[in-house]
């Protein structure tokens, strides 16, 4: 028998629950192996010594100390189940509240940009710049960007 098995007959052989073939095949192993009959001595000692301490006594005041503890623990428990839910009702009133508010800027903002009939300066720089990057990166259309580039751009003066 390997040691690791012989480890754990030992446990349960320490809360009586081998069977007898078990039982005889760890004693076997003992007679044979002094690391592991040294090691159930241990454990024997250790059990005889745990069994037989009287508990240490509880200090007076461990009762109310743990109940306020209890009770200081459900109070901040029930605390933030409060605030989740109003939080969560503030955040829906405020989307609720916002969509319309959002919309009517949406919709003034859509007729403003449709009534300007020449997009901004910057519409044509962006458009210069990028064929100007492409030249660098094809050549061969070259041609086409220098004839772009050669047009005049509104607001050019």
């Amino acid at each position: 028998m390997r040691c690791e098995r012989a480890r754990k007959l030992m446990s349960m052989m320490l809360d009586e629950i081998l069977t007898p073939e078990q039982r005889s095949e760890l004693e076997l192993h003992f007679s044979e192996c002094v690391g592991c009959r040294a090691e159930w001595r241990f454990l024997k000692m250790t059990q005889r010594l745990i069994a037989t301490t009287k508990p240490a006594p509880l200090p007076y005041d461990v009762v109310p100390i743990v109940m306020e503890r209890i009770k200081a623990l459900e109070r901040e428990k029930a605390r933030k189940s409060r605030w989740s839910v109003l939080s969560r009702l503030q955040w829906r009133w405020l989307a609720m509240a916002t969509a319309p508010i959002m919309l009517v800027f949406a919709i003034f903002a859509f007729r403003s940009f449709q009534s300007n009939a020449e997009p901004p300066e910057s519409i044509y720089w962006t458009a210069h710049v990028t064929n100007a990057a492409e030249v660098a990166v094809a050549p061969e259309l070259a041609p086409i960007s220098v004839a772009l580039s050669s047009l005049p751009f509104a607001g050019e003066k």
